[in-house]
């Protein structure tokens, strides 16, 4: 039986009148809650399987922690964003679009200035351009804005990506948005 099916059975469960008397059915918004949550753990899952891979095909020479430094973001719903050398995007982690309103596929190629507007602190992000020219983490809270304008204060942390053999590839960020002060 798949998924659907289950859930349909449970839907025309609930809709049946109770034999016992004083015994309610399952609340529907409740089982709908329930297998949201469900398939949101999955996706998380995937995605850190995903992760995972990229690790593999790029050969990051990532340590223990770092690693579950990651999969830990991804399980927290934080975002994600791999860019290579010259800052292209090439993965957003599902997350991107509930934070910024971009669909992975909007962004892909594009370099994550795309998320600037008139409330970003140009000289922050010269800073860290210059961070990064010299492959240096940057850790910086800024103001980008979503897809439809609107702004919003970002916790980002960029780490420069390198493979087993020193070279660097990559830059990972990882990006969520805080509490306006």
């Amino acid at each position: 039986m798949n998924v659907s099916e289950s859930y349909v059975e449970m839907l025309n469960r609930s809709f049946r009148p109770s034999q016992q008397e004083g015994c309610r059915p399952f609340p529907i918004a409740s089982l709908e809650i329930t297998l949201l949550d469900e398939a949101q753990q999955r996706a998380k899952e995937r995605e850190k399987v995903l992760f995972a891979r990229l690790c593999r095909i790029f050969d990051w020479k990532l340590t223990r922690q770092q690693r579950r430094y990651y999969a830990q973001s991804l399980q927290d719903g934080m975002t994600l964003v791999l860019t290579d050398l010259s800052k292209s995007i090439l993965w957003t982690s599902h997350s991107f679009l509930t934070l910024t309103g971009y669909t992975m596929g909007e962004v892909l190629g594009r370099t994550p200035s795309l998320l600037q507007g008139k409330d970003t602190n140009m000289s922050l992000m010269r800073k860290v351009g210059d961070q990064l020219r010299h492959a240096r983490p940057v850790n910086i809270t800024t103001r980008n804005h979503r897809k439809n304008g609107e702004s919003y204060l970002c916790r980002i942390m960029i780490n420069p990506m390198r493979n087993t053999q020193g070279d660097l590839t990559h830059f990972l960020a990882v990006e969520y948005e805080v509490a306006d002060a």
